[in-house]
């Protein structure tokens, strides 16, 4: 059974011989009339038509662009024309402000001199805090701090911005701080500490307006920093001090109220006053028992001279009986707090509770003011050596070298891309 082509396969497969015809440089039609010829000629005949069929076969492989190089145009030529045009017409100009600063800790030391002491001052790098304010700087937060003074929105949607450069009409506050990290670059030198800052915009005074926004809310935060640690170095201390001197007032006041309820200013006072009237007391019994002893030899017990002596003696001897217990209790037992060994004793206690508390007190004031004197030795500068400055020129963007880059990103890329596909068709054979 002989298999037959539909009538417009044939049609296309004649057309395609024909416009290979028509492409060749002997069309082998023309050698068809020789088909009748003698062998010799048939032979010559046969030799032009492979000729021939070689020489349209090299054509077409001429006139056919090969695969590889469409890659490489469209993969890498097309990108790269296309940067090239949007640096050489489309991208604005953006002019670059530089500012640099150095974030110091200084401290303040006590030196002997012949006029007594003096302070010295001496600066270190504080490299942590150098790091700290970089890192403010690209954050949020200093996003937050900027917006309330500038308008960072309009000043990145400037009409002289170009469509790719330009910050989205309805940014949120995120894409607003990834636009700003974009914009914003810092560096530390780690060995100084010192810190570098360069901010682009598209206007000279929008580049100026934002350094020194950032060197302000530096600043702001350097302050903040140093009066942080100012107040946790004498956080402990003032506590210590309060607690002291809630201790004093409380042992004032238990010494007010004791002089109130036992009505004694000081006990000791007392005490000598009272042995001041007991002394006069004892000599006076002395005297009246010696002219008691003489009256009693002398005349009977019913006279009244020693019935006078007698009560005197009485009178004398309940006074000072009365003037002791005031003074000690008189069964020997410990002493009760009516008596003014038991008052002294509660005053005594109450003088020592007040003295100890004063002394806390005195020592936790010591303690305040030298944590007090050690974080003011201990403060955080920010020095700015490089101020803003208004730029002349824009530095930004590099009209030949960033498409050279992107030709050469592309063209990398796609060697990469091509050497990995052959060789997967080497691991294929």
């Amino acid at each position: 059974m002989i298999e037959t082509k539909p009538p417009l396969e044939e049609d296309r497969l004649r057309l395609r011989a024909e416009e290979r015809s028509s492409r060749s440089l002997v069309p082998a039609a023309w050698l068809r009339p020789l088909a009748h010829a003698p062998e010799a000629a048939r032979q010559l005949a046969g030799r032009v038509e492979r000729i021939a069929t070689e020489a349209n076969r090299a054509l077409e492989s001429r006139t056919r662009i090969p695969p590889l190089w469409l890659s490489f145009i469209a993969f890498v030529i097309v990108p790269s024309f296309a940067g090239a045009v949007y640096f050489a017409f489309f991208a604005a100009e953006q002019f670059v402000v530089e500012t640099r600063f150095a974030v110091r800790a200084i401290e303040m030391e006590a030196m002997a001199t012949p006029k007594g002491e003096s302070a010295a001052f001496t600066f270190t790098p504080s490299g942590q805090n150098a790091y700290i304010v970089t890192s403010y700087i690209r954050s949020r937060a200093i996003v937050t701090d900027v917006s309330s003074k500038l308008d960072l929105r309009a000043i990145y949607r400037r009409p002289e911005a170009d469509f790719w450069a330009r910050l989205r009409r309805d940014a949120t506050i995120d894409a607003l701080t990834d636009y700003w990290q974009s914009m914003v670059e810092t560096t530390v030198d780690a060995n100084s500490s010192l810190v570098t800052v360069k901010v682009r915009a598209f206007r000279k005074g929008d580049a100026l307006a934002l350094a020194s926004a950032i060197v302000a809310a530096s600043e702001s935060l350097v302050n903040r920093i140093s009066e942080r640690a100012r107040r946790d170095a004498t956080a402990m201390a003032e506590k210590d001090v309060r607690r002291a001197f809630e201790s004093v007032q409380a042992a004032l006041a238990d010494l007010h109220k004791f002089r109130d309820e036992f009505g004694v200013i000081d006990p000791s006072l007392t005490g000598g006053e009272i042995v001041a009237l007991l002394a006069p007391l004892v000599a006076q019994k002395i005297k009246l028992e010696g002219e008691l002893f003489v009256a009693g030899h002398e005349l009977s017990a019913d006279a009244p001279t020693v019935r006078v002596l007698r009560e005197q003696l009485e009178s004398a001897e309940k006074q000072i009986k009365e003037l002791k217990g005031r003074l000690t209790s008189s069964d020997g037992k410990s002493p009760s707090s009516s008596t003014m060994s038991g008052i002294l004793a509660k005053f005594e206690e109450l003088e020592v509770r007040k003295a100890l508390a004063e002394r806390f007190y005195a020592l936790s004031k010591a303690d305040h003011d030298r944590a007090l004197l050690r974080a003011n030795r201990q403060s955080i500068y920010l020095t700015v050596f490089v101020p803003p400055a208004e730029p002349e020129i824009a530095r930004y963007p590099h009209r030949v070298t960033y498409p050279v880059l992107i030709f050469l990103a592309f063209a990398v890329v796609w060697s990469i891309f091509v050497l990995l596909l052959a060789t997967i068709e080497d691991h294929r054979l």
